[in-house]
């Protein structure tokens, strides 16, 4: 069956090749969402003057709307990643989030981001809900609706304290709290399948990789790493974790550069696909010309695991995607268009740094076994 399409014209018209939103069976993946109406103008009172707040509240509710028109409800929720520009703008951020999600607890992250594709907004969130499922164990930071576990680990002492120390003190005391949040589900670091690591500074990459690699022995979970602000101006490091009873099985997408070397390109577990960050690197070892190319390779990559696992592209059902300047924004879309269909699938994208500085962007995708015939939100003319 192929995928359905929900129209909306309560939502605005996408700038890109991306839907707002995508049902897979009962998972539903919101890309990343901007506060505005459906004429794309930003939430704010004062004409000229930006409010973040208000943009926040806006976002929400799109948030919200998306989700409904996929059959979720917002306490479906399990997973919320936002992305703000200025850091100054995060009590009011804060206070929009607990007006929308009241004392619920959250895998919550939040990460620095210069700017976005949309001029002047100044946060944008995207979500992941599973429908219908008891939320079962809930602990701060971490969520197990059934057998999926999603944790966003911090370098925090049990007084939630953040650690005075250097990468290595913090990567192991992120580290340890994630162990620790396994263990209380039950779950153990081999049953870990994607990790998405923020560095202050992608300069810690060494240093973080070295201690990383006493906590997980091959065969590794997937993972992307990248540089970004982070909520507060000390901590070095924020770890988010996917994992699933029973773990995984790595995918290499034979023929294709790994990126990453304490990591598996692909992890199949159950239904779903996790793949690592991918950059624009040939077969040969050499980095493609231009951001178009380096997008278009990153695909090659994308394809070859999907493929290994049994998998198309129609599967794909959420990306994460980094640029180093946002002047490459066309040349990126114009490699991705050449390998995403219409519905598109949801995604965010945001600039960051990256381990390799050849890279020019780095893709991150989810699929389903369920996602050739998911429900996706289009956009219909008003």
């Amino acid at each position: 069956m192929p995928k359905s399409i929900t129209a909306t014209d309560a939502l605005m018209q996408p700038i890109a090749q991306f839907s707002f939103g995508l049902r897979a069976g009962d998972m539903i993946c919101i890309g990343a969402t901007a506060g505005t109406d459906a004429a794309r103008r930003l939430s704010g009172s004062t004409p000229g003057l930006v409010d973040t707040e208000a943009q926040a509240r806006r976002m929400f509710s799109n948030l919200d709307l998306s989700l409904k028109l996929l059959g979720g409800t917002i306490d479906d929720v399990v997973r919320l990643k936002s992305y703000l520009t200025d850091w100054r703008d995060l009590p009011g951020y804060r206070k929009a989030t607990d007006e929308c999600f009241q004392s619920r607890v959250l895998c919550r992250s939040t990460v620095g981001t210069p700017g976005f594709p949309l001029p002047q907004a100044t946060v944008e969130a995207e979500i992941l809900a599973v429908v219908g499922r008891n939320p079962g164990l809930q602990v701060a930071g971490a969520m197990m609706p059934g057998d999926p576990h999603y944790c966003t680990a911090a370098p925090v002492d049990s007084g939630g304290n953040l650690a005075a120390g250097g990468i290595a003190l913090q990567t192991d005391l992120a580290l340890r709290n994630l162990v620790q949040t396994l263990k209380a589900s039950g779950l153990s670091l081999t049953e870990v399948v994607m990790l998405s690591v923020t560095l202050s500074d992608i300069r810690l990459y060494p240093d973080f990789d070295k201690t990383f690699r006493r906590f997980f022995d091959a065969p590794y979970p997937a993972c992307s790493i990248q540089a970004a602000s982070l909520e507060h101006p000390d901590m070095l490091l924020q770890i988010e974790s996917s994992a699933l009873k029973g773990g995984g099985r790595p995918v290499y997408g034979r023929g294709q550069p790994q990126c990453l070397a304490a990591a598996s390109p692909g992890m199949l577990a159950g239904d779903y696909l996790y793949v690592s960050g991918q950059i624009g690197v040939l077969p040969d070892n050499a980095f493609a010309a231009g951001v178009q190319a380096q997008t278009e390779a990153a695909w090659a990559s994308i394809h070859a695991i999907l493929a290994e696992a049994g998998m198309q592209p129609d599967d794909v059902i959420h990306t994460s995607n980094l640029l180093t300047d946002w002047r490459h924004y066309a040349g990126f879309n114009a490699g991705f268009a050449a390998n995403v269909s219409p519905p598109y699938p949801p995604r965010a994208t945001v600039l960051a740094g990256l381990a390799d500085p050849r890279a020019l962007v780095q893709i991150e995708a989810l699929a389903s076994r369920k996602g050739s015939n998911a429900a996706v939100i289009g956009y219909r003319a008003p």
